[in-house]
């Protein structure tokens, strides 16, 4: 019975995470599709709009030092909630956004939001299942895959419904939020912190790992992969608009690349989980990203095929460059800070990547070029590549970080 309970209660404890991941991509993706539509009904130019995306972007980067502050006052799951809720209000409130500083304001909301859940799932997925953390990596990831699918792909018939209101298919992703915190609640409940553990977590006060450059390189490659699929996420439906398609085929594009990106990002992760290598893997999600954009470029193509080959690379490398710092720390704690530590830098290095394929594209009157800056990107990316570790043994990894406190308090 005992056994019974527990693996029902981690049954349950997947299934919750997965509903909650789904908050942390529809409020920026379901932008992309309408983006016409709220550029014409505002009459704002393609910098401003791009700051829909780019702005959650930017605070999912400078906000992501708060989670383990917060986390130390509120306990994990209570401010893992407390965060979806932020995002759902913040959603919500596009219902009533009517003007441009009101639409950017709920963009910074959710930024803030999605900056405050994502190291803390992190920490989470580390503290209760560690020696599955890359499976669990896969069922994050998918949770926004799917999330991100169903806001791209729905948003526009939505639209439809509603008398052409992109106010009510952008405020109407706010459910997400509201069905992930009813499935959390008992994860909550069952989190009773001891005098003990709270008394443990004021000793232990967050701190992020500036001083150790194997995170700088994490960042710099989480903060590239997260750039490109922010500019695609923002600009590959107008891209394909551009070149002539219907709205509805450019939706179905977007659609396409966030379900790829969802099918892998669950996948990868799985048939990674036993394996010590990660290059390999990241080099070859890296060029299908850049094959896809090349023939974007190129044309002829259909670009739902080149939508699929750049979903397949998304949807690889944004889970295993959430993996590399989960390989390479051996307490929940850690795992929170260096994904704190990586997502502050990486979402403001990403932040600003949509932001120049927007003006690129003010400036050029074309996208080609501002693609083009995506596949040099790419080519930054591979190289950096080389240099990621493998996963090494949790008991070797820990007797040698003992070795190294040893050295370095004897110098």
């Amino acid at each position: 019975m005992i056994a019974k309970s527990k693996n029902l209660s981690i049954i349950w404890s997947v299934f919750s995470l997965f509903i909650l991941s789904m908050n942390l991509r529809a409020s920026i993706t379901s932008i992309s599709p309408v983006l016409k539509n709220i550029q014409m009904d505002l009459e704002i130019s393609s910098v401003v709009v791009s700051l829909l995306t780019a702005l959650p972007v930017f605070c999912m980067g400078l906000f992501a030092p708060l989670a383990g502050k917060l986390s130390e006052r509120w306990g994990l799951e209570l401010t893992i909630a407390l965060s979806v809720l932020l995002i759902g209000v913040s959603t919500a409130l596009r219902l009533v956004a009517t003007f441009p500083s009101l639409l950017l304001l709920t963009a910074i909301l959710s930024g803030i939001g999605i900056a405050i859940t994502g190291p803390l799932i992190s920490g989470y997925i580390k503290k209760h299942f560690p020696k599955a953390s890359s499976s669990m990596i896969g069922v994050y990831s998918a949770g926004m895959g799917i999330g991100a699918s169903l806001s791209a792909g729905l948003v526009v018939p939505v639209m439809h419904a509603f008398h052409q209101s992109w106010n009510v298919a952008l405020a109407i992703w706010s459910l997400f939020a509201l069905v992930g915190i009813i499935v959390w609640l008992p994860i909550i409940k069952k989190s009773h912190q001891t005098q003990e553990a709270v008394e443990k977590s004021v000793s232990q006060k967050s701190r992020l790992p500036w001083g150790n450059r194997y995170v700088w390189l994490l960042m710099v490659m989480f903060g590239l992969q997260s750039g490109v699929y922010y500019s695609l996420a923002t600009w590959l439906a107008p891209k394909v608009q551009d070149i002539g398609y219907s709205d509805a085929y450019a939706a179905t594009t977007v659609t396409m690349f966030s379900v790829m990106q969802m099918i892998c990002s669950f996948i990868i992760p799985i048939l990674i989980n036993n394996s010590v290598k990660r290059k390999p893997w990241m080099l070859l999600c890296s060029l299908s990203s850049f094959i896809g954009i090349l023939l974007l470029i190129i044309g002829g193509i259909s670009p739902i095929f080149c939508a699929t080959l750049m979903g397949i690379g998304a949807g690889g490398l944004f889970p295993l460059a959430m993996i590399l710092p989960l390989d390479a720390t051996a307490t929940p704690k850690d795992a929170s800070e260096w994904t704190a530590m990586i997502q502050f830098g990486g979402y403001i290095i990403s932040g600003i990547i949509p932001m120049l394929v927007g003006v690129i594209k003010d400036v050029t009157n074309t996208f080609d070029f501002a693609l083009f800056a995506l596949l040099f990107i790419l080519i930054v990316l591979m190289l950096l590549t080389f240099k990621v570790r493998s996963k090494t043994d949790p008991t070797i990894r820990i007797l040698s970080e003992g070795v190294s406190s040893v050295i370095d308090s004897n110098r």
